[in-house]
């Protein structure tokens, strides 16, 4: 009995922690930084307005300043790089389930952006390119702990 409450735990688990591509999709029209940027909804859940524009914060990312005290080289270095992949690309978005929108008023989201036919995680290539650092924010539905293991 104990191992069949393991198994539906498992399998629960699994199926909350998958990536939901179907959220929001999107053209990308701005960048404001490298870890700020604006959509253009073409297709959403019930949670946004289709046809709007919104800003995303990409969750449990910090890329460095490009504004005030603590602006920095890399900072743009980081906003060229978000550019560079994102600026007119279409977008698909995993939008956090928890608190949705952070203080600013941006959607926290998983970004997933296709490359070569295959889903790729942009919060993980700004990482793994050196452009961002990861900060687990406990508020929100993502483990950087299970989305770092994706493509």
């Amino acid at each position: 009995m104990k191992l069949n409450y393991l198994l539906l735990a498992l399998l629960l688990l699994i199926c909350t922690t998958q990536a939901r591509y179907d959220e929001v999709m999107g053209s990308v029209t701005h960048i404001v930084d490298g870890d700020t940027f604006n959509v253009h909804v073409d297709q959403c859940d019930s949670r946004v307005v289709p046809d709007s524009i919104i800003r995303i914060r990409p969750a449990d990312i910090n890329c460095p300043e490009t504004r005030g005290p603590k602006m920095c080289a890399a900072g743009f270095a980081a906003t060229n790089y978000t550019r560079s992949w994102l600026l007119g690309k279409t977008v698909y978005l995993d939008l956090d389930n928890k608190t949705g929108k952070d203080p600013y008023g941006r959607w926290v989201a998983m970004v997933y952006l296709p490359v070569n036919g295959t889903m790729r995680n942009f919060n993980k290539m700004l990482i793994t390119s050196g452009h961002a650092v990861m900060d687990d924010f406990k508020n929100n539905e993502f483990d950087p702990a299970i989305w770092m293991k994706e493509p």
